[in-house]
């Protein structure tokens, strides 16, 4: 079919994505790149050929490039190195972890999470506490203190710009887009001021980040072009792991008995986290690893992936650059081929009659679920999430201390309290775009009343 003036292809069979996913010769995600630099974080002209410019017409790399990539192949492949190296990652990790942990005490909680409370309760936005919680724990973890300095509620900004972002996919004229522009911009003015603090004001980032700002530098990228870069890096680093615990939050919440049994499952971690007098981001990263584990856990990570399973809406993009066999045809050069993963994720073909509804223990029934071809929520390829191990350890242990630490009951839609009014189930918007999880409708939210859990 043609979208647009372009030809394009929507592959709707796992057999045929494996293909495509395992052939990188004749497809190339450079075409979505360019559309989300260009037409999305606005680089300017000159940027983008400072971005796109070959070795051979002068791109000069910092590090070892036998493969002779251009600059926005660089950043992605350190990027990929900070996310995916071990020892990296390891390190990475210990920091958000250990941020996560602080910012979930009774007295750290972001004014912004809490609409009402008194000395026993609080009364929370489930979004608003998933989005403070983990977005600001990853974000300084990643760029470091300097950056929460620069700008203390860019969480929120970042929250506005995800939530509409979908209009400037959309190509929305800008009188039309203002409320993706402004919270956009606002982003890329925060980063721009970020990138303009000396080093030792910069200090506690991961390495990935003066990589990166290194290769743009010698590059020669202008500094408010490297800001909109870093606003995508932002886009992709926090776009799915709080709208993750948010659902596994809202489906766990509404289920009891499974809720006791998760609560029995993570005892042992929990237990062990508890008695550490300094829980520190190290002993924590290690307990989550070990013991939050599916082997351990196995009702915390089949809901974990069952929420991957019917929340997410992304799509996989790809362009052919040679003539490619889809099933029984040949697909021409130059057409852009589209891999949706909610058909997969929801096909009676891959997760029997009730695959619309939700089951979080679903992928603990049956285990080989996660290796099922219409199972591929992370995407594949040259795209594969690399941010999936991080993702996972957020969100599991966003939501281990939160039903450990705290008795959590859903405010329903005809209750008060504390002067709050309840409203009902959150909706997942499957009507707008989105990088992979899908948020609940604009407007729509868990509240939920939260007291200290006695054990």
């Amino acid at each position: 079919m043609y979208l647009a003036g372009e030809r394009v292809v929507v592959v709707l069979s796992p057999d045929d994505a494996s293909k495509l996913f395992k052939d990188e010769n004749s497809l190339t995600f450079d075409s979505f790149i360019k559309v989300i630099y260009k037409g999305v974080a606005n680089v300017s002209e000159a940027g983008n050929k400072v971005l796109w410019r070959t070795p051979k017409e002068g791109f000069i790399s910092l590090h070892p490039n036998p493969k002779e990539k251009v600059l926005v192949h660089i950043g992605n492949a350190l990027l990929h190195k900070q996310l995916m190296d071990p020892e990296y990652l390891q390190e990475l990790t210990e920091i958000a972890l250990g941020s996560i942990e602080q910012l979930m005490r009774w007295d750290s909680f972001f004014d912004s999470s809490v609409i009402s409370s008194n000395a026993d309760t609080k009364i929370l936005s489930l979004h608003c506490w998933c989005r403070d919680t983990l977005i600001d724990s990853l974000s300084s973890a990643f760029f470091g203190e300097a950056l929460r300095e620069v700008d203390p509620r860019m969480r929120l900004t970042f929250d506005e710009w995800d939530m509409h972002s979908w209009m400037v996919l959309f190509h929305y004229p800008p009188f039309m887009a203002q409320a993706a522009l402004k919270p956009r911009d606002e982003l890329i003015r925060t980063f721009t001021r970020y990138r303009e603090l000396p080093p030792e004001r910069r200090l506690g980032g991961v390495p990935f980040v003066n990589e990166l700002f290194d290769e743009e530098r010698n590059a020669g990228l202008s500094v408010e072009d490297s800001a909109r870069i870093l606003l995508i890096i932002l886009w992709g680093i926090n776009v799915n792991a709080h709208k993750v615990a948010f659902w596994m939050m809202t489906h766990i919440l509404q289920q009891p008995a499974f809720l006791a049994a998760v609560r029995e499952e993570i005892a042992p971690a929990m237990e062990e986290a508890h008695r550490s007098s300094n829980l520190y981001g190290e002993i924590l990263t290690r307990i989550v690893k070990e013991k939050l584990a599916a082997d351990s856990c196995p009702l915390l990570n089949s809901a974990y992936n069952e929420v991957l399973r019917v929340s997410s809406t992304g799509c996989v993009v790809r362009e052919t650059t040679s003539p490619v066999r889809i099933g029984d045809k040949t697909v021409p050069k130059h057409t852009k081929i589209f891999i949706p993963a909610r058909p997969l994720l929801m096909a009676t073909a891959g997760f029997g009659p009730d695959a619309r509804e939700v089951d979080l223990a679903r992928f603990s029934k049956n285990k080989a679920l996660e290796r099922n071809p219409y199972y591929r929520p992370f995407g594949g390829g040259i795209t594969l999430c690399s941010g999936r191990v991080l993702g996972r350890r957020e969100a599991l242990t966003f939501v281990a201390l939160a039903i450990w630490r705290y008795d959590i009951e859903v405010v329903t839609s005809g209750e008060t309290v504390l002067g709050v009014r309840g409203m009902p189930i959150p909706r997942l918007d499957e009507g707008k775009p989105s990088l992979g999880i899908a948020k609940q409708v604009e407007g729509d939210d868990l509240i939920v009343r939260i007291t200290r859990r006695e054990r």
